[in-house]
């Protein structure tokens, strides 16, 4: 019962200051930078993989792709969505290229399964 002897003591409660949007920004940075990576990291091809999605210069039409992939010592497995992405599979067994094929960029053919025209027969699915 000693407690209830003494007289309570008020403290004084000092105002807290928020530091408002701050702390979001790093929040947003590293989410962004860690999608990038898994984006990078998951759809680039890898040397188990035989056939190789590539992205050809939008210039460029089917038969001129087949015509240059042909060319250069590969075949198209299959074209992806918009006639651009095309799935590439060298002669000889190696990972295909980009730079060998004229393409802009190589991917996982993961990504130009997923990219198709609705309506078209060429559907990777």
């Amino acid at each position: 019962m000693e407690a209830f002897r003494k007289a309570p003591e008020t403290s004084t409660n000092y105002a807290v200051e928020e530091d408002g949007w701050r702390g979001i920004v790093p929040t947003i940075l590293f989410a962004i930078v860690g999608v990038t990576l898994l984006a990078v990291l998951s759809y680039r091809p890898s040397d188990a993989m035989q056939g190789v999605g590539m992205v050809f210069p939008f210039t460029m039409t089917e038969q001129e792709i087949l015509e240059q992939v042909g060319e250069a010592g590969g075949r198209v497995a299959r074209f992806g969505g918009f006639g651009r992405m095309a799935v590439v599979v060298r002669d000889d067994g190696g990972v295909p290229e980009a730079e060998d094929f004229g393409a802009l960029f190589a991917m996982s053919p993961l990504i130009t399964s997923a990219c198709f025209d609705a309506g078209s027969a060429k559907n990777a699915f």
